[in-house]
């Protein structure tokens, strides 16, 4: 007799901030290799920060903060800030039902 397994996957709660834009970082082998032991060290440690993205952002503030000596603060100074109502608006746009030919 067959037992089915049931599995269930809770959602990995959303920790990147909304005004986060999406971008591409190629990586070689060894790059990869240093981002998984990363990650690996950090799961077992029970470390929540262990996606590439952690990752990589935590490497940046660390080079930025020890490197370059620039604080968080110092670099948000240096962002424009844009108010809420100057942002642009969603340019997605429903597109209507077509209406049926019969």
């Amino acid at each position: 007799m067959e037992s089915i397994a049931n599995f269930s996957m809770s959602p990995r709660e959303r920790h990147i901030p909304d005004e986060a834009v999406r971008t591409t970082v190629s990586l070689t082998a060894e790059d990869r290799a240093a981002i998984n032991w990363i990650s690996t060290v950090r799961s077992l440690a029970k470390s929540k920060r262990t996606t590439i993205n952690d990752i990589l952002v935590d490497s940046l503030w660390h080079f930025l903060e020890k490197t370059e000596k620039k604080t968080r603060d110092q670099m948000r100074e240096m962002v424009p800030t844009i108010l809420p109502e100057a942002r642009p608006e969603n340019k997605v746009t429903e597109m209507p039902k077509p209406k049926s030919k019969r």
